[in-house]
């Protein structure tokens, strides 16, 4: 007894110790939010609309390519031709520049849209002619990008260092985009996001990234959708078949973006509804994927309306959770650091992003219509 007597004031001083140390400590910290913002490419004196619609693959921690389109002329907007860098260093040096699509005096490139699939990178490119006698202005010329009269495919096997074209057959659309980067369903079928004339949403389907066909397209509601991005829906239909059920997100001229279900793999969609947590305004195409671990992640424009591009924000939501997360800041460069595309003077905008490692991202993006950036998003521990 005289032993345990003596014991307890040490066990007392050992208890008061663990908890002490256990509230003084500090606790380990979250790896959610960004590092490493690097400038890939500036262009102060590119034409027509800027430096402008990047977007990129990450085929590994290290290694990144980035393509983006570059203005021809001054008052032509939404076309261009391509161009593409590339990193082997995690993002701190980049390569020269070089050309992916080059104009002719028959054509330039409206959009490009990227995708890896096992050691192949895809590129896929709308095409846009250099004369139109349908504009007003009388010129012959094609100021705004329109029509979409062709769609092409490139394809590299050594992560995006070279690039050769490749054969591509596609449904007959008006004006077809390729908006946002596709996905496979259960089966293995790859379903691409389209938007074409009527501001029609759909998807389409191919067995091997060349020869697509149509899906499902969806509209409805009265919403004047825009681009959309696909993703796996964090509730799916079936347990047996997870990756047939998708979710659609798309560009709305409401204060929230148009959202829309599909439970067999892209064949049919519900009617557009908007969400009121998913701001959009009509500002520009924001970026919605679904990581891995099945989380959601929105990559948008805070601003009201098309000229209120200065700002990106992001929000995630987990699969278990009943909410999208609060606005977390993702860029917002100095607006005074412009003097060259005034049109675009700090803007932060038409943001992509690819996955290299489960809920981590490389994110691009281009800034002032002079720059486009880089910078990594961690939301693998995101609540």
């Amino acid at each position: 007894m005289v032993t345990l007597r003596r014991a307890w004031p040490v066990l007392l001083t050992v208890l008061v110790l663990a908890v002490l140390t256990s509230l003084l400590l500090p606790r380990s910290a979250s790896a959610e939010g960004i590092s490493n913002e690097k400038i890939v490419y500036t262009n102060r004196a590119s034409k027509g609309d800027g430096t402008r619609t990047p977007d990129i693959v990450a085929t590994s921690e290290n290694n990144a390519v980035v393509v983006w389109r570059e203005g021809l002329r001054p008052g032509n907007v939404d076309m261009g031709y391509m161009r593409y860098a590339y990193t082997t260093d995690g993002g701190t040096t980049w390569s020269r520049p070089k050309i992916l699509a080059q104009e002719t005096d028959q054509y330039a490139w409206h959009y490009v849209i990227l995708y890896q699939a096992g050691s192949t990178l895809y590129a896929y490119l709308g095409r846009t002619p250099i004369a139109d006698d349908s504009e007003t202005d009388g010129d012959g010329i094609n100021n705004n990008g329109l029509p979409i009269n062709g769609t092409f495919l490139k394809t590299s096997t050594d992560q995006g260092h070279t690039w050769q074209d490749a054969s591509l057959s596609v449904p007959s659309k008006t004006n077809l985009v390729f908006s946002g980067h596709p996905l496979q369903r259960q089966d293995g079928t790859y379903v691409m996001p389209y938007w074409s004339s009527g501001r029609e949403n759909g998807v389409l389907f191919s067995s091997d990234l060349h020869t697509w066909t149509l899906g499902g397209n969806t509209s409805g509601s009265g919403l004047l959708a825009g681009e959309n991005q696909i993703g796996y829906s964090q509730h799916p239909a079936s347990a047996s078949a997870p990756k047939d059920s998708l979710y659609m997100v798309a560009r709305d001229d409401r204060a929230g973006a148009a959202t829309s279900t599909s439970s067999d793999g892209g064949v049919t969609w519900q009617p557009f509804v908007a969400d009121a947590d998913l701001p959009s305004n009509n500002i520009a195409r924001s970026f919605f994927t679904t990581d891995s671990d099945g989380q959601y992640l929105y990559i948008y424009n805070t601003g009201a309306g098309l000229s209120s591009r200065d700002i990106l924000n992001y929000k995630t939501r987990r699969p278990d959770a009943t909410a999208w997360s609060a606005a977390k800041p993702f860029a917002d460069g100095p607006a005074s650091d412009n003097t060259d595309q005034p049109d675009g003077k700090g803007w932060d905008n038409y943001p992509m992003a690819d996955e290299y490692a489960p809920g981590k991202f490389w994110v691009v993006w281009e800034f002032d219509t002079t720059r486009i950036k880089t910078n990594r998003l961690d939301i693998s521990d995101a609540p």
